[in-house]
């Protein structure tokens, strides 16, 4: 890796910080991990970025690296496509990827499951003036262009 992460790199380990985060101080999200064991790898095709989230007695340990024996590896066709996927958190969008050959998916699919429903509370509470702010500014650029 040279000395700027991509996109995806960021977002992955955003999304590490934020289940360690949760695993510590949301109740519903500790639900989750309550009696699970298992390690999803997040990943582009090439392997250029790869990061592995390991769920054991509700720790989340997670590292930039690929892991020796995933129980589900989520691979997408390049750095920038998982980012515009993975942003949208719509189900469709998978399944148009995985139709069109963009995602692939290995092992144990029920993960996939897990990792849906713990996406859900990745995504920070946004303050509301700061979500009105943010939408007035696009609305500006909108505007202007």
């Amino acid at each position: 890796m040279g000395c700027c992460m991509n996109k995806f790199e960021l977002m992955l380990l955003f999304m590490a910080g934020r289940m360690q985060y949760l695993s510590h101080q949301n109740a519903e999200f500790m639900a989750l991990l309550h009696n699970r064991q298992f390690v999803i790898q997040l990943q582009t095709f090439d392997a250029a970025t790869v990061r592995y989230f390991s769920i054991k007695n509700r720790r989340i340990r997670s590292h930039g690296q690929m892991h020796p024996k995933p129980d589900f590896v989520l691979s997408f066709k390049d750095a920038d496509y998982a980012v515009k996927t993975l942003s949208k958190a719509n189900p469709m969008a998978f399944m148009k990827g995985m139709q069109a050959g963009d995602i692939k998916m290995e092992g144990d699919f029920g993960l996939l499951m897990w990792f849906n429903n713990a996406a859900k509370y990745l995504q920070p509470d946004v303050p509301r003036p700061v979500r009105q702010a943010v939408k007035w500014v696009k609305a500006k650029r909108q505007a202007l262009a």
